[in-house]
């Protein structure tokens, strides 16, 4: 175990603060990435001005992305304190902290962000820059029409040469256009229509010979049932024929709804990867965030 504070009453000068975030500083630009996280935790703890303390732990959260552990970046990022924060540093862990929770798949607490962003950051050109990801968020969330909206929005207020704005906002409805939204299907009906029509379930979330199959089976397992019964062999057939039915039958309803839920994100797969490209490579769009 390492102990990296010291004792209780220990006020550190700006002094030992600035030579702190260099030595932390160093390690992270040598891309000793945990021994950096731990200087700049070591800066959190004795620091009494809450800007420096979230400058270091903004520095700490770049730890864990640079890392991959996004879960750990955005529980470090949940200790910042707004409050006292000018327009430029509230952004700045704002967006940290949307990037964050984006990477985690936490997909709420990326988009709670920015609508805090927007209520609490006076400067709006601040806010528009959080845009380009919140309409990658908004997609993640099957929030097409919201996030179409915000890039229009976004690129309304960030292109001042209208001859190009036209053409961007012209790519922005091309992208966006209905027959490219996905369709997505109700995997609970999927499960129901298994349930009174084996194979159907398969059928509606697009898989055919899926469906075939489990037909198949279902009447193999009754056909097994209806010969031991027409043998005499009764108690076979009431209890290994119909029990092969049914689990099959149990089988397929599950199955259907597996196949939609997989049909659905490939679907919003697709479309939001297609999305992200464009973004990342359309340099106007996305500088900032390359």
């Amino acid at each position: 175990m390492i102990c990296i504070f010291r004792f209780a009453g220990y006020s550190a000068t700006d002094a030992d603060i600035t030579f702190l975030f260099k030595k932390a500083d160093s390690l992270y630009l040598a891309k000793q990435y945990q021994l950096a996280g731990i200087g700049y935790d070591e800066i959190a703890y004795l620091s009494g001005e809450n800007v420096i303390k979230t400058k270091a732990l903004l520095r700490k959260a770049d730890c864990y992305l640079e890392r991959k552990e996004f879960g750990k970046a955005e529980q470090v990022l949940s200790r910042v304190f707004y409050a006292d924060l000018n327009d430029s540093l509230q952004y700045l862990a704002r967006y940290k902290t949307t990037l964050a929770s984006y990477l985690n798949g936490n997909f709420g607490e990326a988009e709670s962000q920015v609508i805090q962003a927007k209520l609490l950051i006076e400067d709006t050109s601040l806010v528009y820059q959080l845009y380009p990801l919140y309409v990658l968020i908004l997609n993640e969330s099957i929030k097409y029409d919201e996030a179409k909206k915000v890039l229009l929005a976004y690129v309304n207020h960030s292109i001042a040469d209208s001859a190009r704005r036209k053409i961007v906002i012209e790519e922005i409805e091309f992208q966006y256009m209905g027959s490219k939204i996905p369709k997505l299907k109700n995997p609970e009906r999927a499960k129901q229509l298994s349930t009174f029509l084996p194979g159907s379930g398969q059928l509606y979330a697009g898989y055919f010979w899926e469906g075939a199959l489990s037909v198949s089976l279902q009447l193999a397992g009754l056909g097994f049932t209806g010969l031991c019964i027409w043998n005499k062999y009764y108690f076979t057939g009431a209890f290994v024929g119909f029990s092969i039915f049914q689990k099959f039958y149990g089988g397929g309803m599950n199955r259907a709804e597996f196949l939609t839920n997989k049909r659905n994100y490939l679907k919003t797969r697709a479309f939001n990867d297609e999305v992200k490209r464009y973004l990342f490579e359309n340099s106007v769009l996305l500088k900032r965030y390359k």
